[in-house]
């Protein structure tokens, strides 16, 4: 009998004690969730922007190291092409090296495709210089260099639709 009262007592108590204990742990399991949500929440509105303000570098990065465009920002009175191709060279390393670490913010396939578009335009005032020489007027190199851009067809359109189309993925 004694043995009757004591299961009589203990499981009850037992079952609710696995009821409570199953609760809360649902409880704590679904808070702990929410927390984290919060957290991913809190850490969207922060990084989106700066994911986008990396974009825009990245783009502006991409306008500036176009080939046909250095030329233009590098040229000077009485340079030679010798002289204009150093720098503009000089001038695209130095610009992608200034956004070097923008590559954090967006995906390994973008930034391959800036690391392409730079190497093209470093690859283009190259093949032009090899061409016009090192001691010729910086005006006849950069009117060549406006017809081998042509030729070759190089460009970071495609870089930059590339990114475009990574920016509009976050929205």
């Amino acid at each position: 009998m004694d043995l009757d009262n004591i299961l009589m007592a203990f499981v009850p108590s037992a079952v609710v004690g696995a009821v409570a204990y199953l609760l809360i742990n649902k409880f704590l399991q679904a808070e702990s969730k929410r927390h984290i949500l919060e957290i991913k929440k809190e850490s969207l509105n922060v990084t989106i922007p700066v994911r986008l303000q990396a974009f825009e570098r990245i783009i502006l990065l991409l306008e500036r190291i176009d080939a046909v465009q250095v030329v233009k920002r590098s040229i000077k009175p009485g340079m030679t092409s010798g002289e204009l191709r150093q720098k503009a060279v000089a001038e695209i390393q130095n610009e992608f090296n200034h956004n070097v670490t923008q590559q954090v913010y967006i995906s390994a396939a973008s930034w391959e495709k800036v690391k392409k578009a730079k190497d093209d335009a470093i690859k283009l005032i190259g093949v032009t210089g090899t061409q016009v020489g090192d001691h010729v007027d910086a005006v006849a190199f950069s009117r060549k260099i406006l017809g081998v851009n042509e030729e070759l067809e190089i460009n970071n359109n495609e870089a930059i639709e590339f990114v475009k189309q990574e920016v509009r993925k976050l929205f």
